[in-house]
């Protein structure tokens, strides 16, 4: 199946997104065609709702997704009605921070088909596959389900992935030469997901509170994993590589010294 991503980092600085690459790395390996609409005022002036309209319908994607941050999805609500306003009865799936903080409000707007929860890079993948052979996808984990007149579908999250077991990031997807001539360089690269700790003021805090509740973690430890040290080193080597612009490397990690083991292997490695 097609998938045509809407990436709207707008209100933020350039860069790519951790999560997207990381969720086109899983369909590509399940056989599944990927494509990007990457909207940033920092990279390029930003489209209209029209042109991304005629975008939908160049490509013809058999689902759209968007991944937003709460200062984005003001914008992403627009689109995704001037998506409906234009006849296209694609499925649309949102995801993102904002999402996961709200689930319940961005249902029931009634704009998104299915709304994800979490880190949904398999239950996305699963997704992909039902409505590419035609199945029921009112049980897909993660996933909530827009359904008209209060009857919309939550379903629990699963546990969170095995970093070990994801694919290399897909930085393929991104006009990576653009992002990092605007970066001078910089480029934003994971060791980990996850924090055990639960500030009030984080939004870490609601992620494992939601994980709890499903049942989908026992503890907020479980919370935290780390990529195998030598897959971070395999992909700072292919980055460099590839991109001969790449002259620093920031780790995004919420707490990339927390494990000191980790951190020394990493550093002797």
């Amino acid at each position: 199946m097609k998938v045509l991503f809407i990436y709207p980092s707008i209100d933020c600085p350039a860069g790519v997104s951790h999560g997207i690459a990381s969720l086109s790395a899983v369909l590509k390996r399940a056989g599944h065609e990927t494509s990007l609409i990457h909207v940033c005022e920092h990279l390029w002036p930003l489209p209209s709702n029209r042109e991304i309209v005629e975008q939908i319908l160049a490509y013809r994607p058999g689902i759209i997704g968007f991944s937003v941050m709460s200062q984005q999805y003001e914008w992403t609500c627009a689109v995704a009605r001037d998506i409906r306003s234009a006849g296209i009865t694609t499925p649309i799936c949102i995801g993102g921070v904002h999402c996961t903080m709200v689930p319940e409000a961005v249902t029931e707007s009634g704009l998104f088909d299915y709304v994800a929860v979490g880190e949904a890079e398999y239950p996305f993948l699963e997704l992909v596959n039902r409505l590419e052979r035609g199945e029921d996808t009112s049980t897909v984990p993660n996933m909530r389900i827009y359904r008209p007149g209060g009857q919309s579908v939550r379903n629990c999250v699963e546990a969170f992935p095995d970093l070990s077991t994801l694919p290399d990031m897909d930085w393929d997807l991104f006009d990576m030469e653009r992002i990092l001539q605007v970066k001078k360089g910089w480029l934003s690269l994971l060791t980990s997901r996850g924090c055990p700790y639960k500030c009030t003021y984080c939004f870490n805090k609601e992620i494992v509170d939601q994980y709890l509740e499903d049942g989908g973690v026992k503890n907020a430890k479980e919370y935290l994993r780390h990529y195998p040290v030598e897959r971070v080193l395999d992909e700072i080597r292919l980055l460099k590589e590839k991109h001969a612009g790449v002259n620093t490397i920031i780790f995004d990690d919420d707490l990339f010294t927390l494990n000191k083991a980790y951190v020394l292997e990493f550093c002797e490695a």
